[in-house]
């Protein structure tokens, strides 16, 4: 046989055996996933699940805290609380099966809002960067777990001085990566609330602001081809310059206990933000005239308040929980499209034009992204703990974890 017929001979198996692997999605490798949106861009998930959900294909005992899973390649990394301690721990995509546990310090405590980490891994060029409820910032090897540098935020920066505005609720925005930064709310004032670390060697950088701490995770956005770090502070929301961390804008925004906790969603020229309690949500229109970064509030009202999930935004509407409600709001002009009870506080995500939902008590639910109506696909009972950790979706699993234990689910 000629070599040309002997390689259209092959053709159909090969195509074939594409067709039984599984499609590779995209890694999931910090704090809200690949853009920091919530959204998951695979396709060809299930469209409906069974009675009793989708294939569990492994769960194992976990631990304390609402540390998300950051998924990337073949391992997916966690934060947890057990007896008096704080660990990070890589898991096998796999199995569940534990490739390495490191210990990052003495475990967070707190009467009323749950126990253990809550900030979510960044896994970058082969490292994993975790700060523990108690500040302890490290820099782990993705492939072994050891320390490559570490920092305790309360010691070197001082962070926990009461009259600054101690981490009451534990130390909560998760570290990014932006270029060849580490960027980390510390909380600290005197300058030095954000702090922004070489990712490499862990050398600080710069320090900035004078703010009580938040507990929302930074983003950083581009507008007129001038770079920003935007962070929602305990009473302002503010943007600096990635460059030295220099002030270019500030708005009030304060909220009891400064509790500012769902992270910022920024959409062309335009930012959202949401806080919960009697607060409620903003847009502003973002522009850099001149090079001189601004920001205009165009409006503002109490029908989304993020107590700490953060809404997803899809076609110009906002998904997310208004307190106890899952409400869906136009992102333009603020206006409610629907609201509907059942999850208490959740938190969710999107995938394949369909929501992902984890109510507080461990519902978990499938439903349409629709402004028309919330329109249920499916539901069923994860667990009856407290949930409120964020799903994680990659390579067509679904993480989902509350305080004892983490489970995988396969959603192809």
């Amino acid at each position: 046989m000629a070599a040309s017929n002997r390689i259209l001979a092959l053709i159909p198996g090969f195509l074939l055996a594409m067709a039984i692997l599984p499609a590779r999605g995209d890694d999931w490798p910090q704090w809200r996933g690949p853009r920091q949106d919530g959204i998951s861009r695979e396709t060809g998930l299930l469209a409906q699940w069974p009675e009793k959900g989708p294939k569990e294909l492994w769960h194992v005992p976990l631990g304390s805290g609402f540390s998300a899973v950051s998924v990337v390649d073949d391992r997916a990394y966690t934060c947890f609380g057990a007896s008096d301690a704080e660990f990070a721990v890589c898991l096998n995509m796999a199995d569940g099966k534990t490739l390495w546990k490191t210990r990052l310090g003495d475990l967070f405590k707190s009467d009323s809002y749950g126990d253990g980490p809550r900030a979510t891994p960044t896994v970058d060029a082969g490292r994993v960067y975790v700060l523990s409820g108690k500040g302890g910032l490290c820099c782990l090897d993705a492939a072994d777990g050891h320390v490559n540098w570490g920092c305790d935020l309360l010691t070197k920066f001082g962070g926990g001085v009461p009259a600054r505005g101690s981490p009451e609720y534990g130390f909560a925005a998760s570290p990014v990566v932006m270029d060849d930064l580490l960027v980390v709310v510390v909380g600290a004032g005197g300058g030095k609330s954000l702090v922004a670390f070489d990712k490499i060697s862990g050398k600080v950088r710069w320090t900035a602001l004078d703010d009580k701490i938040g507990y929302s995770t930074p983003i950083e956005v581009t507008i007129d081809g001038v770079p920003q770090i935007i962070v929602l502070m305990g009473e302002a929301l503010v943007s600096v310059s990635p460059k030295d961390g220099k002030e270019f804008w500030r708005h009030e925004w304060k909220t009891e206990l400064d509790a500012n906790v769902a992270t910022p969603i920024v959409s062309g020229d335009r930012l959202f933000i949401s806080s919960g309690y009697s607060t409620g949500c903003a847009l502003f229109a973002l522009s850099a005239k001149d090079g001189k970064p601004a920001a205009e509030k165009l409006w503002a009202n109490k029908e989304m308040k993020n107590y700490f999930s953060t809404a997803v935004l899809l076609n110009g509407y906002l998904y997310g929980f208004n307190n106890n409600k899952l409400t869906c709001l136009d992102f333009h002009t603020g206006k409610p499209k629907w609201k509907t009870g059942g999850f208490n506080r959740g938190s969710l995500i999107a995938a394949d034009g369909r929501l992902i939902i984890l109510g507080e008590s461990g519902t978990l639910a499938l439903a349409e992204a629709s402004p028309k109506a919330y329109r249920e696909i499916s539901k069923f009972p994860f667990c009856d703990e407290r949930t409120w950790t964020v799903p994680t979706l990659s390579g067509g699993r679904l993480y989902v974890r509350n305080e004892k234990e983490l489970a995988c689910f396969m959603l192809r």
